[in-house]
């Protein structure tokens, strides 16, 4: 039996020069998606990471006050 690999070579090579060329982008698109999936980045595993809190914000009450801010928001814009 053949490896994945193998077949996919077997394939790639059983194609028309016209069908490889449509296949060529979904191809591409694979093989990113494929990376993406298996390079991710990793943590250190700590919490927070560095970056946590490296901002200072400018109001203190901003969770206290959020039904307040949504109200007076809601609708703004829509002129």
């Amino acid at each position: 039996m053949s490896t994945p690999r193998e077949e996919l070579h077997a394939l790639i090579d059983s194609l028309s020069d016209g069908a490889a060329a449509e296949l060529l982008p979904e191809l591409r698109l694979l093989k990113l998606q494929a990376e993406a999936r298996t390079e991710q980045p990793r943590g250190s595993g700590t919490w927070p990471p560095a970056w946590f809190g490296s901002i200072e914000g400018s109001a203190t009450d901003i969770s206290e006050r959020a039904d307040e801010i949504l109200r007076a928001e809601m609708g703004r814009g829509r002129q």
